[in-house]
């Protein structure tokens, strides 16, 4: 069944983005109260506390420019910055959608394709609900990479990659799972000769070394958890929350490994496991048909890397429970590798357009159970 018609309905597809956007309104009223607007949590904004006035602490750059640049960190400065995040993040992945299908906006396909993301619960609504989280700024500083690369892929277009994910790790040593495979492999995609392999290896290295660096050597020396706490209390008041301190005071991978295993063993996980599962069903069967369809027609091909290093977040399944930021995270980076390849690759562009108009009753499924589910949550 075609719902719409490829060359004389794009205005109901007009009306049907009106629509979307009117339910992720009423949606965002309906959870965050009758002005939409969502708040920071505690755990993020005492994140934004840590700085270098003491000692190095890895999370603390965000902290320290913040310093340098004479702010007295309080809850309002750290709630503005996160609509800034989060603003970034939304205009970021607007043009990432729009910019690689010029000339096909006015196409039923790509329209659908877009709503299709726009509408998504683990993209704009998923960091809206993790508001204030920096996952936005590593985001963003990987595209910023990814398009440096594409610009010139030399070897001072790799450094300043470098610099940009270097910063990002800096913000939050996580981007190494989440982020750094994606611009690797995208390098990769790019040009797969002798040299750019051995670029892109020692990349990777310099990117390994960086993050264990600032892992092991960013954490509190001159303090215990409890000194700490006390500290910041006395200085920010009771939002600080201890739990968002220990991660800069020695807690281990073990212990991070123990603890949500012990998470994915209970029950309410569980039954959020599958609820999740069941609201992505039809996200799931439309991203593998496109792979598989392209497979068939195409062959294998560099771009199945793209898709497997969109998964990376994944990787962190194990060592932190914040199991359906992953999930989320994973999608949004495996949406951006379909805008990649379809902004290097008309090929595919165009097949991406064809199967997104053929499949149009899946992608409304799709798009009613983002609409219903809203965001995909974190943990």
């Amino acid at each position: 069944m075609m719902f719409f018609k490829e060359t004389d309905d794009a205005k109901k597809i007009y009306w049907l983005g009106v629509f979307i956007f009117l339910a992720l309104l009423a949606h965002l009223f309906h959870s965050h109260g009758h002005t939409g607007l969502t708040y920071i949590d505690n755990w993020s904004y005492t994140q934004f506390l840590f700085d270098y006035q003491d000692e190095f602490l890895k999370r603390g750059l965000l902290g320290e420019i913040l310093r340098q640049l004479g702010f007295q960190m309080s809850y309002e400065i750290a709630n503005t910055l996160a609509y800034g995040i989060f603003l970034g993040v939304f205009l970021t992945l607007l043009l990432v959608f729009i910019l690689p299908f010029k000339d096909y906006w006015q196409s039923t396909g790509y329209l659908l394709f877009f709503l299709f993301i726009f509408s998504h619960s683990g993209t704009i609504q998923h960091f809206y609900h993790d508001f204030g989280r920096t996952d936005g700024i590593g985001l963003i500083l990987t595209l910023l990479s990814i398009l440096i690369i594409y610009k010139n892929s030399n070897l001072f277009a790799y450094f300043f990659a470098y610099l940009l994910m270097t910063i990002a790790i800096l913000i939050h040593e996580a981007t190494f799972f989440i982020y750094i495979p994606l611009v690797l492999v995208f390098g990769f995609y790019l040009s797969s000769s002798k040299e750019a392999k051995i670029t892109l290896s020692v990349l990777a290295n310099l990117f390994l070394c960086t993050t264990y660096i600032v892992s092991t050597y960013g954490l509190a020396q001159n303090s215990t958890l409890n000194q700490h706490y006390e500290k910041l209390v006395s200085i920010y008041g009771d939002r600080v929350q201890q739990d968002s301190l220990a991660v800069v005071h020695n807690r281990e991978i073990k212990e991070n490994f123990n603890f949500t295993v012990v998470q994915l063993k209970t029950e309410k996980t569980k039954t959020k496991h599958f609820k999740r599962f069941f609201v992505l069903i039809p996200t799931l069967l439309l991203i593998a048909s496109l792979i598989f369809e392209d497979i068939y027609k195409n062959g294998y091909s560099k771009k199945l890397l793209l898709f497997i290093a969109a998964l990376s977040p994944l990787a962190l399944y194990f060592l932190g429970a914040d199991f359906f930021r992953w999930w989320a995270l994973a999608l949004t980076n495996l949406f951006i590798a379909f805008a990649l390849i379809s902004g290097l690759d008309s090929q595919f562009r165009k097949l991406l357009i064809s199967f997104f108009y053929r499949h149009q009753v899946l992608v409304l499924v799709a798009i009613s159970f983002s609409l219903l589910q809203g965001d995909i949550g974190v943990s």
